[in-house]
Order: structure tokens, then C-alpha cells, then sequence
């Protein structure tokens, strides 16, 4: 069967090479729906904190919702309280669970254990996905702000390894039910977000064949920060004509010159980024240099739903 798009599955996980804008891009994400009337949570990890600063809103409490607009939530994991609460639900003996809470040397091994921080973050994004209240699912939408590509990859990978390196027992079967999760191409998708440049689509594209090698669902890329297309290639012939003798017009000719270079440039990254990774990419624009708020999240999810109703890149050579 075909898999959904992406805007028709629950889990969604936003990653790409650091400084493409995933936070901005997951933010909107979570706007788009939100506004649509479904109920979102935003899921932060590996100690980013953006969110308070895109929404303009107090910060975002660590494992706890917090609302940052109508039926839209910020949850900011804490690995240290994620990882208490897993030993609490795996030892019963409460007095022992304070005692390593409390436990310094306890902290310093639990950071430095192999794939445990990653596999409590993915624990935590899995209660969001497989909560209940009467029966139906406590979230329509969770979307998860992953650390850069690298990193990414690595916490969307730990609970295979942690399931294949785990003798039996809870942890082993944990890892297993989370990496089920993970994978479900009808309820997940990752969505790959670059910037109109060589190096964010070169790592978008080796992240989109590493990922699908690996079997998870890559439902979408996004181009984020494109420029708005104002001029094409036959208004470039007219504009290589103008009186120079004119200075106003000579000057507005090359002007209008460099827009065109730049944006047939931003045009070539977005068509290698499609033939890639083999996706139609969803468009985020350039909104200037603005600092990103409410308004501008609106802007861009509006940008977002019509790109993804356009069905195809607004690719022309």
C-alpha cells in the first residue's frame, strides 16, 4: 500500500544539518495542524529550547505541556527526569530508585551508557504517540524537533540497536515496541528540511538514502528559506538589453540580474534536492531577516499547506 503524506500521519520527526531552520520548520508544522483544529505537542530534546523564543511564551516545562497557542503544546524532555521515571516503572522499590536519583556517580554512568539518554528521549516521544484518555489518542499530531542530522539519525537508530544488543527482558522489549513505532510508514514520517545551498542539500540527500536503508519512513523533504521567484530566463534576455547609457535603468537591469542568478541558483539546489531524494519538496520562503514569532509561524504554515495542495515543486527551468 502507499504510505500517507506527510500531513496525514501522526508522528512526524523534523531533522536536517544544523542552522537549516528545523525548529522553525517543525514550529510551523505544528501551527499548520493546530489551526486545522487538531490537538499538537511539540516535542523538544537534546537540551534545545526554541520554542519559547519562536512563540513568544514562557518557557517550555520539562515533561510537561505547555500550551504556546490554541490546541498547540511545547514539551521539553528531560532526560534526567525521563530516566528516573523509567527506573521507577522497572523498580518498585522506591527508596532504591531515590537513591540513584540522588546518586551522582549514577548520573555521570547514565550519561555516558551507550544509547541509554537516546533510548529514554524515544521513550518518552513514544508514551506522547501511544497515549490514550477514553479510548482516543490524547494527541492528534506529535512532532519531534531532532537534534542536526547526525545526531538525528543516531536517536531515530538506538532502539533497533538497543532491541538487537538487549538480552531478553523489559528493555529489549521496549526498544522493540518504540522501534515498531518508529518505522510505522502509516503513522510516522520523517521530514528532511535543507536551505537552497550545496552542503545542507548534500547531507539532506545522504540522510534520505541512509534513513530509507535502514527502513524509516522518509514522508517528506523541505526546502526552507527560498527566495520569491520574480524573474525567469526569457525576462533575463530582455533585462541583457537595456540602454546602459540610462544609469537608473542600467542599475535596475543588474539588480534584477543578480535576483535572477541568485533564484535560478536556489532553483538548481531544489530540483537536485527533488531528483535526490526522490520527493516533491514542500517550499518554506525567505521571509527576510525578521525575527520568527506567531505571525511569521502563521506565514510559513499557510506556506506549507499550499505548497503541499501545489503537489509538485514549483520547479522551472
Amino acid at each position: 500500500m502507499t504510505p500517507p503524506e506527510l500531513f496525514d500521519r501522526r508522528l512526524i520527526f523534523v531533522l536536517g544539518k544544523g542552522g537549516v531552520g528545523k525548529s522553525v520548520v517543525a514550529a510551523a508544522l505544528g501551527t499548520a495542524w493546530a489551526r486545522a483544529g487538531q490537538r499538537v505537542v511539540i516535542a523538544e530534546v537534546a537540551n534545545q529550547h526554541r520554542l519559547s523564543d519562536l512563540f513568544a511564551t514562557r518557557d517550555v516545562a520539562r515533561n510537561a505541556p505547555t500550551e504556546l497557542a490554541p490546541g498547540l503544546f511545547g514539551f521539553s524532555i528531560d532526560v534526567d527526569k525521563s530516566t528516573e521515571e523509567y527506573l521507577a516503572s522497572h523498580i518498585k522499590v522506591r527508596p532504591l530508585v531515590d537513591l540513584l536519583v540522588r546518586s551522582r556517580a549514577f548520573h555521570n554512568f547514565a550519561a555516558a551508557a551507550p544509547g541509554l539518554p537516546e533510548l529514554v528521549t524515544l521513550g518518552k516521544i513514544w508514551e506522547l504517540a501511544v497515549a490514550l484518555k477514553d479510548g482516543r489518542p490524547v494527541w492528534d499530531k506529535v512532532v519531534v524537533d531532532c537534534p542536526a542530522t547526525g545526531h538525528g539519525i543516531a536517536l531515530l537508530q538506538t532502539a533497533g540497536n538497543v532491541s538487537e544488543l538487549a538480552a531478553q527482558g523489559p528493555v529489549r522489549e521496549q526498544a522493540h515496541r518504540i522501534e515498531e513505532v518508529v518505522k510505522h510508514a502509516g503513522a510516522t514520517g520523517i521530514a528532511i528540511v535543507a536551505r537552497p545551498e550545496e552542503l545542507p542539500v548534500s547531507e539532506a540527500i545522504e540522510a534520505a538514502a541512509t534513513l530509507r536503508a535502514d527502513h524509516f519512513p522518509v514522508a517528506a523533504t523541505i526546502m526552507n528559506g527560498m527566495t520569491p521567484r520574480r524573474f525567469w530566463p526569457e525576462d533575463a534576455a530582455v533585462l541583457a538589453r537595456v540602454d546602459l547609457d540610462d544609469p537608473q535603468a542600467a542599475a535596475a537591469a543588474h539588480a534584477a540580474l543578480q535576483a535572477h542568478h541568485h533564484s535560478t541558483i536556489e532553483h538548481d539546489h531544489l530540483r537536485e534536492l527533488a531528483t535526490g531524494t526522490h520527493t516533491a519538496p514542500l517550499i518554506m520562503p525567505d521571509l527576510g531577516p525578521v525575527p520568527i514569532g506567531p505571525a511569521e509561524l502563521g506565514i510559513l504554515a499557510d506556506a506549507l499547506q499550499a505548497a503541499r495542495h501545489a503537489g509538485e515543486p514549483a520547479v522551472r527551468r
